[in-house]
């Protein structure tokens, strides 16, 4: 019978974790929508964003026990950030961070819509290279046209589709060139209101062009896209 009860109350205990794992889920702010309110975005499937913490840049979240912990970047190093879960009640979250002070969060009555279905467009130009990417986002999902023109070589036009892990854009380029379809992946890292493209070694998978390992990725002189207005 005791085996039975413990099976009962691991169960429960599960079931209890991943409550309260998809209550975190959501958009929370410090203090309202004041200026000096700052938080983080959580979704399903463990991506987080910070909103907006300077020079700071979170990708990835998890509950480990009783504490939330965010993943990320700090000035371009490694960060990680972790609170301690006092209290998870309705739209109300209360926190103790690493230094020991009480934080209260509150959730966004709903996530705005531009949190939930973003368009943008960023633009390089340099001399007569030109390249522009038109994006539409669904957390985390990601859709939108891609363009290189570069001086002397075969104008690529196509789609993207792909992901928004943190501040990293990884998908896959669908396009023509010299009269065929080509598949390949890309890679931009999101600065401010720049994207740079990321290069690393790469090879042929399934007829596709791939990362031969997403560690290996750089962003040291890739091309800088700079935010512009979408033309309608």
């Amino acid at each position: 019978m005791k085996p039975f009860i413990y099976v009962l109350l691991l169960i429960s205990f599960i079931a209890c974790k991943n409550k309260d794992a998809d209550s975190l889920v959501g958009k929370w702010m410090t203090s309202g929508q004041n200026p000096e309110a700052w938080g983080f975005v959580l979704d399903k499937e463990g991506i987080a964003t910070a909103l907006p913490v300077k020079g700071v840049q979170y990708k990835t979240w998890e509950q480990v026990g009783s504490n939330l912990v965010l993943h990320g970047t700090k000035s371009e190093e490694p960060y990680t950030n972790s609170f301690k879960i006092l209290s998870l009640k309705d739209n109300t979250l209360v926190v103790e961070d690493e230094n020991g002070r009480e934080l209260t969060f509150t959730k966004t009555s709903a996530m705005n819509a531009s949190d939930q279905d973003e368009e943008a467009c960023y633009a390089y130009t340099m001399n007569q290279d030109t390249v522009f990417l038109h994006l539409t986002a669904t957390r985390p999902r990601v859709t939108g046209d891609l363009t290189y023109q570069l001086h002397e070589k075969d104008a690529n036009r196509g789609s993207i589709q792909g992901k928004m892990k943190g501040d990293t854009l990884l998908a896959e380029y669908t396009f023509n060139s010299e009269g065929r379809s080509s598949v390949r992946e890309v890679v931009f890292i999101k600065k401010g209101d720049t994207l740079v493209e990321g290069f690393g070694p790469v090879h042929d998978k399934e007829g596709k062009v791939v990362f031969q390992n997403h560690k290996d990725i750089t962003f040291t002189n890739g091309l800088t896209l700079k935010k512009v207005n979408c033309v309608k």
